[in-house]
């Protein structure tokens, strides 16, 4: 799991790694995956919004999709899963949300946008979770492995039914606690139920980088000998 970080300016840096290594830890207890970040520097003091059909502030899809073709250019398809775009509360202008998650419609990447609580650690962890580990993991799987989660669910806890983002993700069920709601714990039981299913996801798309950096290396070989026989 590879994530680009675009770290708002207002947030102190050590702060951020901090968190990061904290919510790291509790992935990989959870899911047996390590995650990687690419941590960049992002000025969030003016970001064009837009009202979704609840009335919900969100950034613009240009404005994001700008931010992911920033990323795209550097990193491919696949040389990166998620991009968070981590604003700090003081720039934070989207009201009605907490967070929000697009999965799979800029570029291949599962785009997350997170508020910093500066005075709320456990609320920017909470936040941070919801959104990147969290929301996108139904679709991620379904896009990579072509595997619909909510049987798989239902059968497992014994329920006949399941919605993984009605019922996991906001707490629509009595198995789950809707993350935001006051007194939530950590629960990593879903997680550890998807685990197989995530290791495999994000292992086929790090092959898929690895293949294309493989082709990549053999065409710089192969131009790099043509230059040699036409000198």
């Amino acid at each position: 799991m590879r994530t680009v970080v675009l770290l708002d300016t207002l947030i102190d840096k050590d702060e951020a790694l901090d968190l990061l290594d904290d919510y790291g830890k509790f992935l990989e207890k959870h899911t047996g995956i390590i995650p990687v970040w690419y941590v960049e520097r992002k000025d969030f003091s003016i970001v064009p919004t837009t009202p979704d059909s609840d009335g919900d502030l969100k950034p613009t899809y240009a404005y994001r999709e700008a931010l992911t073709k920033d990323v795209h250019d550097r990193y491919g398809d696949y040389g990166c899963d998620h991009v968070v775009m981590w604003v700090h509360e003081d720039n934070f202008l989207f009201k009605g949300v907490w967070g929000t998650a697009w999965a799979y419609v800029h570029f291949k990447y599962m785009f997350e946008l997170c508020r910093w609580d500066a005075d709320n650690k456990t609320n920017t962890f909470n936040t941070l979770f919801h959104e990147n580990g969290g929301h996108p993991h139904d679709t991620l799987i379904k896009k990579e492995l072509g595997i619909d989660v909510n049987p798989i669910i239902a059968n497992h806890f014994g329920t006949g039914t399941f919605s993984y983002d009605r019922d996991y993700v906001h707490g629509n069920s009595e198995l789950f606690t809707y993350i935001g709601r006051k007194g939530y714990q950590k629960d990593g039981r879903m997680l550890e139920l998807l685990a197989p299913y995530l290791i495999k996801a994000y292992g086929k798309r790090e092959y898929a980088h690895l293949e294309k950096l493989g082709l990549m290396k053999q065409i710089v070989k192969l131009l790099s000998t043509l230059v040699s026989l036409l000198k």
